[in-house]
């Protein structure tokens, strides 16, 4: 066979067009211009003026494709819930034909329809489709569709489910151009009936399916239409746009935006831009201003309506503090009038007619008021209206943008006020509430928050220094700083890695640590200890006398218990490793007793650092020497059960020994006791008779002795009496001898008187003695007798008379001249 005739069999071979099932092709003839769709199962011998050709999408032209392989299509396929998007159907509706080539019908070019699945079915040529799943929305998604052909939407039906699963047909009220939106919470399963299209996110053909926003409580939305209004939906909801609708965005991309929390030290100032009536029927009118703080509502959600007036993009109006002793100038910006509002109280200026201004004092009240202070002076000098202004142009342009980034509250002030570009911006060379110059000096202070447990060491400049110990607060002056410690970390403890800190725990702090010791038989044993320090606050002054305590406490007991391992083998060590770390960690002494309110432990003196416990985590030997310790252990615990138990077995056979001579023992016991009762009941009835006849002679002994005593006391007594007798004697003789004596000098100066007074009395004073002591007689013996001589019926003078008449007084009576006692 020749070389010809070979490469003729190979074209006559390659030149065979065999289609399968599911696939076809357009073959185009070149003599007329003609195109046949081929569908398979199909075979075919091409002749040299007919070649496979494939329609380009984009450029809408057929190309020629020399392989068969590229050139074979299979079928458009769309399942159960699927829809097929035919461009450029037939007029009849119909499809290829299979297993055999199919004439070019006529097609309805530009025209576009909707085919439900199951289906399949091959394309004519100038024919495109798209298969599409069917749109499954749940209650927050929602789907944008287009009508692009009304009347054929309004003659078919589409595919719909409503959200509880049951079918639903679609309006017949649509017009060209028309937008939709599919709802979610409304329609469950969607297929768009020929006429509609659903629109892809981002045209790419790919998403069809939207996200709505879910907005929880303190959240809402703004969705802007193409007319220019906006609408706010207040959550918790589900949104869905209308179909000129579009969400306005956060600054990060967001569609949440979060509603303003006010209190009653808080507020807002609101611009009204559009006319409207408020929940409580209340009429604003465009241009007027509103200031909103938690009183009147704690929680605002912006309107249409409002447009937030910001001062250097501040949105929030808060309330200065006025301490106790100060007070603040506000001025009512419509009258000008300037009051003092007194501290202490939380003060909100409402800008609509209040505003806080300051006092600028001149040169003068400067140096009279603060002599010597520049600052005061700069301070009132800088309070200059033309540098506030220069300032405050000067940061005009990052005014919003700092704002945003360094306000506490910067979501709430992201709000509709920056996107919709409906805020309100006003200069503050007066009106500014919240700015305190005077007080720019105290901030940025440092302050250190000492938590509960740790201490601090300030020191100044001036070399003074200041142990805090928190929890408490302090605020540094501006030379003072903290010492620094730099503490070993790791196990074991080293200087390769030193964490700095200022704060040094003085309570309840734990300290972990590696040691390595050797024992007397040269066994290196490693130890893993975690120490319990506590730093004593008799030793305050010195906590921080060691920068590195945790180095220092690690190495001092890392020495003790190395020296303290070098006394004891690896077996002692080893059974008793806990004990001895214990002892010598914290300082255990048995013999030493513990004085009262002592702590046990080991105490540092040098930095008040007081070990009061330890924990042994781990103890670790070479794997030979714990495999023979082991093993020893082993065989000691064999034979400690074996003595236990035979000592058991001894302890029963004692027990019952002991308890049967305890039995004889008690019984002897019993008559022993027996003998010795009655032995000492005869010996006290002896006892008793012969203390009772020791008694009795004793009592006549006495009797006896106290006759013979008696008579004794009797003779002194009577000789007592006597003599005391004979001393009564002598002193009464001697003292009517002294009696007498007086007696007898009496006796004579009696007489001397008498004769002197005898001597004395001449005749003359002896008549009128008697004279006056007649009268006087006669005097009281009238008045005596005055009653019985009235009862009589007598003069006075007769009755005395008649009493007198006989006696020795009648010659005296007579005597008694010109005595009328009446």
């Amino acid at each position: 066979m020749g070389y010809n005739e070979y490469e003729e069999r190979g074209q006559s071979r390659q030149r065979d067009f065999v289609l399968n099932m599911n696939e076809f092709a357009h073959i185009l003839n070149k003599t007329d211009g003609s195109i046949k769709c081929a569908v398979g199962p199909y075979q075919t011998s091409l002749s040299q003026q007919e070649t496979p050709v494939i329609f380009n999408t984009r450029t809408k032209r057929f190309e020629e494709c020399n392989d068969y392989d590229k050139a074979k299509q299979l079928f458009i396929s769309a399942p159960e819930g699927w829809y097929v998007v035919l461009k450029n159907p037939t007029t009849d509706d119909k499809y290829p034909e299979k297993g055999r080539p199919n004439q070019s019908p006529n097609i309805e070019i530009g025209k576009k329809v909707n085919i439900f699945g199951p289906i399949s079915f091959a394309l004519f040529p100038g024919q495109m489709a798209k298969v599409v799943q069917g749109h499954r929305l749940r209650s927050n998604q929602y789907l944008l569709a287009r009508v692009y052909d009304a009347d054929a939407a309004n003659k078919n039906e589409g595919v719909v489910t409503d959200a509880e699963g049951k079918e639903q047909k679609t309006s017949n009220k649509y017009f060209p151009g028309q937008l939709l939106v599919i709802k979610g919470t409304e329609i469950s399963f969607y297929i768009p009936p020929t006429g509609i299209e659903v629109i892809s996110i981002g045209n790419d053909g790919r998403n069809y399916v939207r996200d709505a926003v879910t907005l929880e409580r303190l959240e809402y939305c703004i969705l802007k239409n193409e007319d220019g209004n906006k609408r706010y939906v207040h959550g918790p909801a589900v949104v869905f746009p209308e179909p000129t609708e579009t969400f306005v965005k956060t600054p990060h991309d967001g569609f949440c935006f979060r509603a303003i929390e006010l209190s009653k030290i808080s507020g807002i100032y609101i611009k009204v831009i559009a006319e409207y009536t408020d929940e409580k029927n209340v009429l604003h009118p465009i241009g007027e201003e509103l200031f909103i703080t938690g009183k009147d509502q704690m929680i605002y959600y912006p309107r249409p309506e409002h447009a937030i007036i910001n001062y250097d993009g501040k949105y929030m109006h808060h309330a200065i503090a006025i301490p106790e002793g100060e007070g603040r100038y506000v001025m009512d910006r419509e009258t000008g009038e300037i009051k003092t509002v007194l501290g202490p109280k939380m003060f909100l200026p409402d800008p609509r007619k209040e505003v806080i201004v300051k006092r600028k004092l001149t040169q003068k009240e400067c140096n009279l008021w603060y002599p010597g202070n520049v600052e005061v002076a700069q301070y009132n000098y800088e309070l200059n209206e033309k540098i506030v202004e220069r300032g405050l142009r000067k940061g005009l342009e990052n005014s919003v943008m700092n704002f945003v980034a360094t306000s506490a509250f910067s979501d709430a002030a992201a709000m509709d006020c920056l996107e919709s570009n409906a805020g309100i911006s006003r200069g503050t060379s007066y009106t500014k509430p919240r700015t305190i110059t005077l007080d720019n000096k105290f901030d940025g202070v440092v302050a250190i928050n000492v938590w509960t447990g740790y201490a601090i060491n300030v020191i100044s400049k001036s070399g003074k220094r200041d142990i805090v110990v928190g929890p408490t607060t302090k605020l540094l002056n501006y030379d003072e700083t903290l010492e620094t410690l730099e503490l070993s970390t790791g196990k074991p403890k080293t200087t390769d890695h030193l964490l700095k800190t200022a704060y040094l725990r003085v309570e309840n702090n734990k300290v972990a640590d590696l040691i390595m010791v050797q024992t007397k038989d040269f066994v290196d044993v490693e130890i893993k200890v975690s120490y319990c320090v506590d730093f004593l606050p008799e030793y305050k002054e010195k906590w921080f006398s060691v920068d590195n305590y945790v180095k220092y406490l690690c190495d001092r007991q890392k020495s003790l218990l190395k020296r303290a391992a070098k006394q004891y083998t690896i077996e002692e060590f080893y059974a008793n490793a806990t004990d001895i770390v214990r002892n010598i960690v914290l300082n255990i002494d048995d013999n030493k007793e513990m004085a009262d309110g002592e702590k046990q432990g080991r105490l540092f003196k040098e930095n008040g650092m007081f070990v009061h416990d330890v924990e042994v985590l781990k103890i670790s030997v070479e794997s030979h020497v714990a495999e023979i310790l082991e093993e020893h252990q082993e065989e000691m615990i064999t034979k400690c059960l074996e003595l236990s138990d035979a000592a058991k077995r001894m302890e029963v056979v004692s027990k019952l020994a002991e308890y049967e001579k305890k039995e004889q023992e008690l019984k002897h016991a019993n008559r022993l006791n027996s003998l010795e009762l009655q032995m000492k009941y005869e010996l006290e009835q002896f006892n008793k008779k012969e203390e009772i006849r020791k008694l009795e002679e004793e009592r006549d002994k006495a009797k006896e002795q106290a006759k013979s005593d008696m008579q004794e006391i009797i003779s002194a007594i009577k000789n007592a009496e006597l003599e005391r007798a004979k001393n009564a004697d002598a002193a009464r003789i001697e003292t009517e001898k002294q009696l007498a004596a007086i007696e007898k000098e009496k006796q004579a100066a009696y007489a001397d008187t008498v004769a002197k007074i005898m001597e004395s009395i001449g005749p003359e004073l002896v008549a009128a003695l008697n004279a006056q002591a007649n009268a006087d007689i006669m005097k009281g013996l009238g008045q005596s007798v005055s009653p019985y001589a009235i009862a009589n019926g007598e003069s006075i003078s007769e009755t005395v008379n008649t009493l007198l008449r006989g006696t020795s007084l009648q010659e005296t009576l007579k005597n008694v001249k010109a005595f009328d006692i009446e």
